[in-house]
């Protein structure tokens, strides 16, 4: 055997050994599936939920409802998906207003949930011009005055329903 081939034999008997020695079990341990783990049920104690209107209710659907209309009308056009989620919210909030209040004052709150309805359904087209814009941000001022000075909640204290309607009101 020449010198060359001596060498190369013993480099990959040295090679050889190496590898057997260290072994690839980590690569191979990569490379098997793992069981999966089953997740453990958790288990939740059932409260009763006795929730009855109240003004304080009210309130804090009335601060919500403020709080996503002023963003709306500060941030009307920048983004859709953010004038999307504030018209949303909005909604919410005014429907549950309009479910804490007696029938005729929800009767008389009803138009500006119509009026916060149609703004909703222009904005989720999506093409929205200046023009639109324009006409959007008057009638979200107009509304929000209105709302705003016939609806507070120091004007509605005497106006809360005792309990909840018993029939199911489907939201729009």
């Amino acid at each position: 055997m020449s010198k060359r081939a001596r060498r190369f034999l013993l480099i990959s008997l040295i090679l050889l050994l190496s590898m057997n020695l260290a072994g690839c079990a980590s690569l191979k341990k990569k490379f098997t599936r793992k069981k999966k783990i089953e997740p453990k049920a958790s288990f939740y104690h059932v409260r009763a939920y006795d929730v009855k209107p109240s003004l304080e209710l009210y309130e804090k659907h009335y601060i919500f409802w403020v709080n996503w209309h002023k963003e709306l009308i500060q941030e009307l056009g920048q983004n859709r998906k953010s004038d999307i989620r504030c018209t949303e919210e909005m909604t919410s909030n005014l429907w549950d207003m309009m479910a804490l209040l007696e029938d005729d004052k929800a009767a008389a709150l009803a138009p500006h949930l119509d009026e916060t309805k149609k703004i909703k359904e222009i904005i989720k087209k999506g093409n929205m011009t200046t023009a639109n814009e324009t006409r959007i941000r008057r009638i979200l001022e107009t509304e929000y005055r209105d709302i705003k000075r016939n609806f507070s909640p120091t004007k509605m204290a005497g106006h809360i329903r005792r309990e909840f309607k018993s029939e199911e009101i489907t939201e729009d």
